[in-house]
């Protein structure tokens, strides 16, 4: 029998877990992603000859069969922060073991999709006729909004929250504060509810550089998401040199960032969608790196 088609959109964890689970069972799969890269969350960028992750800091490994699979797919290059996450009194807090991926953690869903046909740059419009072939089944793993549109049907809900980031680079030696903590998480804040320190993973920072990312808190990134990002880049720099004790007359780069769809911040039923379309986001589930991987694969598992 000629083998299924199916087309994946999105080559994030989900799209990538997804399309594995129906290429291991004999399916023919094309990865369509509209941005030049995979990862989608978790998005690295190059920038003043450094590595830095602006989305998705670090990823857990809760899950036996997500662990199994990140220790097969990246050997040598699976890396584990060891300093701690405080709050901004300095008090250690709760965060589990915490890895990343020594060149960018979005050669992660590189690593884990090895093998799988993936075209980037692709925009992709709806329908089981994708990019001029025929598909017997779509599998999307772009955000539920994003979803509908390119599935025709209405936008009833936005379960996401958004989140605004800032990559900060200084020209500031590495400090004994930074040395001796990753990250600053205060939920509290009507600004900054996170800022992590981009040194502590081997090999990313050039010499005499100090990299913090920022990433704001719902409410301020909701209020503030159309507004120009000069303005609130600035707001976010200011609390984070202040919480990592660095002079602003350090700052040698800034870069600001929108997530619009950063995290699930209600669970909804996906409906509505064509009988041949599957939704397999990390709306199933929950706005972690595992948790999408896991939605991915547990999202197809109908059709297997």
């Amino acid at each position: 029998m000629k083998p299924k088609r199916a087309a994946i959109i999105g080559a994030g964890m989900a799209g990538v877990s997804a399309a594995k689970s129906l290429a291991a069972s004999g399916w023919e799969v094309v990865v369509f992603e509209k941005s030049r890269g995979w990862g989608g969350r978790c998005a690295t960028k190059g920038i003043e000859g450094c590595v830095v992750d602006h989305g998705a800091q670090y990823f857990t490994m809760r899950d036996a069969s997500f662990e199994a699979a990140v220790r097969e797919a990246c050997g040598d290059s699976l890396r584990a922060i060891d300093a701690p996450v405080v709050d901004p009194d300095g008090r250690h807090l709760e965060a589990g073991p915490m890895f990343y991926h020594a060149d960018g953690n979005n050669r992660l869903a590189r690593a884990l999709g090895a093998g799988l046909d993936v075209r980037t740059g692709v925009e992709v419009n709806g329908g089981l006729e994708i990019v001029g072939a025929p598909f017997d089944t779509v599998v999307s793993t772009a955000p539920w909004p994003q979803t509908c549109k390119l599935a025709g049907i209405p936008v009833v809900s936005n379960p996401y929250a958004p989140c605004l980031a800032a990559l900060l680079v200084y020209d500031f030696p590495w400090t004994q504060v930074a040395r001796h903590r990753y990250a600053v998480r205060d939920e509290a804040s009507n600004e900054l509810t996170w800022s992590a320190c981009e040194n502590h993973k081997t090999g990313r920072i050039a010499d005499g550089l100090t990299v913090l990312v920022a990433h704001a808190s719902e409410g301020f990134s909701r209020e503030h998401l159309e507004d120009d990002p000069s303005d609130w880049s600035a707001i976010l720099r200011r609390r984070a040199e202040q919480l990592w004790n660095i002079p602003p007359t350090a700052l040698r780069h800034i870069h600001p960032h929108r997530w619009r769809f950063a995290r699930v911040t209600q669970k909804i039923a996906p409906s509505g969608l064509p009988s041949d379309w599957i939704f397999a986001g990390d709306l199933l589930s929950a706005s972690r790196v595992e948790s999408a991987w896991i939605a991915g694969r547990n999202a197809v598992a109908h059709l297997l």
